[in-house]
């Protein structure tokens, strides 16, 4: 019994430091996004043929740091957008 218990309280310590760790990994991930300011959105819609790398490229041609394809405003298609850091 005393060696069942032993590994339900390890089992759920290493649940409890996974998921603890994941979130770290999670809130980093989000800081990073809020800094890019997007200034600029084509015409250009995304799509299945037009895939967020062709953006990025296309705002790199036209002088900006980074570009994906985001919903600029609520209600609105997939654009892509460009932006700096």
């Amino acid at each position: 019994m005393a060696k069942t218990q032993n590994l339900v309280i390890f089992s759920l310590v290493v649940i409890l430091a996974a998921t603890i760790f994941n979130t770290n990994i999670l809130v980093s991930g989000v800081e990073q996004e809020n800094k890019i300011k997007y200034t600029y959105c084509a015409k250009t819609l995304c799509s299945d043929s037009y895939l967020p790398h062709m953006c990025f490229f296309y705002c790199t041609t036209k002088g900006f740091e980074t570009g994906t394809c985001i919903v600029p405003t609520p209600n609105t298609p997939l654009r892509c957008c460009c932006g700096t850091l």
